[in-house]
């Protein structure tokens, strides 16, 4: 099962557990079909059936060993944090009392091949829950003294 687990993790792009349980049926179907993926029957439902929590705990030694990009988001100053505390976030559930346009969902993608340094683009991306309507946004550069 854990090899099943580090195959699909990989292939998810090296996803949390909260993620990629979330994310597990879909994924274990696609590659299935694609036959990039041959489960036994056991083995593929006690793949669905995991908890996150789990799948975190197992895979914690591949993480450690595959090491990473060493990339870490800087720490915060107070201010953030006070906004952070006010503004609630929702992550994978709850979107469905959000019928009506005008909740977004924003992210920043960095276009840096893995490396968070040099020069590189940056894309700012929103997207309307309800309607699935998305606008992107080409940031050249990310830093306060070119606004």
């Amino acid at each position: 099962m854990v090899e099943a687990l580090v195959t699909l993790w990989e292939a998810s792009d090296r996803l949390c557990g909260e993620r990629l349980q979330a994310l597990l049926r879909l994924l274990v179907e696609s590659l299935e079909s694609h036959g990039h993926l041959s489960l036994e029957p056991a083995v593929r439902e006690s793949v669905l059936a995991i908890s996150s929590a789990t799948i975190d705990r197992l895979l914690s030694p591949i993480r450690k060993q595959s090491g990473g990009n060493g990339w870490s988001r800087p720490p915060r100053n107070g201010a953030y944090s006070a906004v952070r505390r006010r503004v609630p976030v929702r992550t994978f559930k709850g979107w469905d009392d959000h019928s009506d346009p005008c909740w977004l969902e924003i992210d920043l993608v960095a276009h840096c091949g893995g490396r968070m340094e040099g020069r590189f683009l940056w894309t700012l991306v929103a997207t309307d829950i309800a309607t699935g309507w998305s606008e992107s946004l080409p940031i050249v550069m990310r830093d306060g003294g070119w606004c």
